[in-house]
């Protein structure tokens, strides 16, 4: 494929605005190949700052200004899951809609009197100013101050048209769209499954493995959902330290304030136990806060908790058998429209990175499961929207891969009327056309694209 040479400088700007985590990729137009990270985040926490993502969190105090991400103080009750509110209730899957995390959610929005698209303007204002500082110490004022943006933002594939409106209202609220002497900011979205596939497929394009025609799943694991599931990081979260809970004494860990428990799952779980687990037959160590006691008596207790690996199966086995039943459904699908299984899983997002998931879908089925090292999977999704405008713009020769076509996921098209037919028509859209002096036929449909219509990249239909 031959790449075209960029006639202006522009930074290509990839980003993943996600449930509970988000993050920035960027290129340059004149070295496509180098796709950077942002990073260096202000944080509360340990091991932190130098993450490939920060919480999609918001704090607003009393005089209305906001803290973000990293930095909201582990003692603070912060806004999260705000992605989802951008939805009519309708369109929010079942278990979703009811969950806690989502009610949370609700009551702290009508807290702030402020709309969904308000707050996640707010949200994408502090992601972007940050992006653009971090670009900026990398390729200097003048660079960037020439370089026109073209901005790629992910969502998901499930959600309507009117949340991708909404989604470019809070783009535009968020000063990203805003004037700059170069020229006009661009903006595109891409579905969240497409970008983490072109990032996939590219990492993997140069393996000798990978040939036309492979059929491949690749499994997005996030922080909160995998599809329309409720099966992410987070909840691993809860049930690690439920467990927990449920071990020290009665009381006990009502002693342990909220920035102590954030403490100890972000040190002993978060960095500790659960990127190591593996089904491994050993014990497990993790200290708890100071203020873990038993309070009427004020004995201290044993700090260091011994935790056997059976009771740390228990947190992963209910979030990663829901994820081998989502992946099951999909690897069925394949199986019946080619008459193979499909020859890759491939493992992306945050909790794609979890070591048990890897073992458990290895061991169900009969595909090659893939599971990058290091940042790969959990960036997976904003480096595929980079890769998404290279690929249109031509730019790179190294990125494996085009989009040659999209299955319709609904059908689109517009009422009319039409010259009433017998053999075509109910008599009850019939009616008398005084301007034309004919019967005609209401409430007609002119189909544009029908579900599981090929739809190409170039913008044609096709079966």
């Amino acid at each position: 494929m031959a790449t075209n040479h960029p006639t202006e400088d522009a930074i290509i700007i990839g980003i993943d605005f996600g449930t509970t985590y988000s993050g920035v990729a960027w290129a340059y137009s004149r070295e496509p190949n180098d796709i950077a990270i942002v990073t260096s985040w202000e944080a509360e926490l340990n091991h932190c700052s130098d993450k490939e993502k920060a919480p999609t969190q918001l704090l607003y105090d009393s005089n209305n200004d906001t803290t973000w991400g990293y930095s909201i103080p582990a003692d603070e009750d912060a806004l999260k899951w705000f992605k989802l509110l951008l939805l009519k209730r309708g369109d929010i899957p079942a278990d979703v809609a009811t969950s806690e995390q989502l009610s949370n959610a609700r009551h702290l929005q009508e807290a702030t009197g402020k709309q969904p698209v308000e707050i996640i303007a707010c949200f994408l204002r502090k992601l972007w100013n940050h992006g653009i500082e971090s670009i900026k110490r990398s390729i200097g004022t003048e660079l960037l101050n020439k370089s026109k943006f073209h901005v790629v933002v992910t969502l998901p594939a499930i959600w309507p048209p009117y949340a991708q409106r909404y989604m470019k209202k809070a783009a535009s609220l968020s000063g990203i769209l805003d004037a700059r002497p170069c020229g006009a900011t661009t903006i595109r979205f891409v579905s969240e499954p497409e970008a983490a596939a072109l990032a996939t497929i590219q990492d993997l394009s140069k393996r000798s493995t990978i040939k036309p025609d492979d059929t491949i799943i690749v499994c997005d694991a996030g922080g909160g959902t995998v599809v329309r599931a409720l099966c992410g990081g987070v909840f691993l979260d809860e049930n690690f330290l439920n467990l927990i809970k449920s071990k020290v004494p009665r009381g006990a860990w009502d002693q342990v304030s909220k920035a102590a428990e954030k403490r100890f799952l972000n040190d002993g779980w978060e960095h500790g136990i659960k990127p190591q687990f593996a089904n491994q037959q050993r014990t497990w160590l993790v200290d708890l806060p100071d203020a873990c006691n038993d309070a009427p008596r004020k004995v201290k207790r044993r700090r260091a908790f011994e935790l056997t690996s059976d009771e740390i199966l228990s947190v992963f086995s209910p979030i990663v058998d829901k994820i081998v039943s989502l992946v099951r459904r999909q690897y069925d699908a394949i199986e019946r429209k080619y008459s193979q299984h499909p020859k890759h899983i491939i493992l992306v997002g945050g909790f794609g990175r979890c070591r048990y998931l890897f073992d458990r879908l290895q061991t169900e089925f009969d595909s090659s499961v893939l599971q990058a090292q290091g940042s790969k999977p959990w960036t997976a999704i904003c480096r595929g929207a980079v890769v998404h405008e290279l690929s249109k713009q031509n730019l790179s020769v190294d990125i494996g891969v085009r989009v040659e076509a999209r299955i319709a996921r609904m059908s689109y098209g517009v009422t009319n009327s039409s010259v009433f037919d017998d053999f075509k028509h109910l008599q009850t859209d019939k009616y008398w056309s005084k301007k034309e002096q004919r019967y005609k036929a209401m409430n007609q449909m002119t189909w544009f694209l029908k579900e599981v219509t090929n739809r190409t990249s170039q913008g044609r239909s096709s079966h």
